[in-house]
């Protein structure tokens, strides 16, 4: 599932793929003040692209002020830095461009994604040699979804638990998934969607396993029939838009419409991708913004 490619020897660019969460689930407030979460990330095929080039300084031309990409090349540096210092010259620095594409504020992991890129493109052009764990575990510094992102990028989908820090591949085999993808046009604060949800009180370990056995068996309608988003409920009483979007989705023929992680991106599964393309371009037609996207996993 890679793509990364070398411009040349000091730039290096790669897809940053967005997620769609087949399942998330929230239980109580953790002593650092998180949620803890149990999801399903699956990758797809709506991405930005990342382009990194060496540096004296660590920079990016982002137009966000709490930019996870310089987040995570800060995190990096800082980490092998601490290893190597006594025998290493100085880690540069780089310079960080981001070509856009997923919504943000829209619940697919954009920001979140460019940083578990960045991670992996740093690891090549500073010639670390890290593991996709290791990386992963920086990644937890940076945002709740980056770990999960990164291992995403090598082992497709995932099950993210923790406060996202806890991330292992979830060994199922499945038919590449085909989606649509709308986002109403309203940006939807995760904290705020948590301030409403109410959490959990017992742990319902049929959710994830009925999402494992629908995927094994490829019934299109079995999947919907699985997907689980305890924070889409607080985020359509904060955004109404949120639930028309998804009516809109339904009503173009795809079934199982669902929001992703906090919002207020929905995402809804077709049979094919000549499918996904029509619902998309009719859903555009009327306004929306609409992508048709595959499940970016190495499964087939």
């Amino acid at each position: 599932m890679s793509t990364t490619t070398m411009t040349t020897t000091q730039t290096m660019t790669t897809e940053a793929f967005a997620k769609v969460n087949l399942t998330l689930e929230v239980f109580g407030t953790r002593a650092d003040g998180f949620h803890a979460l149990r999801s399903l990330v699956l990758p797809v095929t709506l991405a930005d692209t990342v382009t990194v080039e060496l540096a004296d300084e660590i920079s990016s031309d982002s137009p966000y002020p709490d930019d996870l990409c310089v987040k995570a090349a800060r995190a990096l540096r800082k980490v092998v830095s601490s290893c190597r210092r006594a025998f290493e010259p100085k880690v540069p620095g780089v310079r960080i461009h981001v070509d856009k594409r997923i919504p943000a504020g829209g619940g697919l992991g954009g920001g979140s994604a460019d940083a578990a890129a960045t991670l992996c493109l740093l690891n090549d052009l500073w010639g670390l040699s890290l593991g996709i764990g290791t990386l992963a575990a920086i990644g937890a510094s940076v945002g709740s979804d980056v770990p999960a992102l990164v291992l995403s990028r090598a082992k497709g989908l995932v099950l993210m638990e923790g406060r996202g820090e806890v991330v292992a591949p979830y060994g199922v085999q499945f038919q590449p998934l085909n989606l649509v993808l709308v986002n109403p046009g309203v940006f939807s604060s995760t904290a705020e969607v948590y301030k409403n949800c109410t959490s959990r009180v017992t742990d319902d370990p049929s959710i994830v396993y009925n999402m494992r056995h629908a995927l094994e068996s490829g019934d299109v309608r079995a999947i919907a029939a699985a997907l689980q988003n305890d924070l889409e409920a607080p985020a359509v009483r904060l955004h109404p838009e949120i639930a028309a979007a998804k009516r809109q989705l339904a009503a173009a023929g795809a079934v199982g419409c669902a929001m992703s992680g906090s919002g207020s991106t929905v995402f809804g599964l077709v049979p094919d991708e000549a499918a996904g393309r029509q619902i998309a371009a009719s859903l555009a037609a009327k306004g929306l913004a609409a992508w048709s996207a595959r499940s970016a996993c190495p499964f087939v």
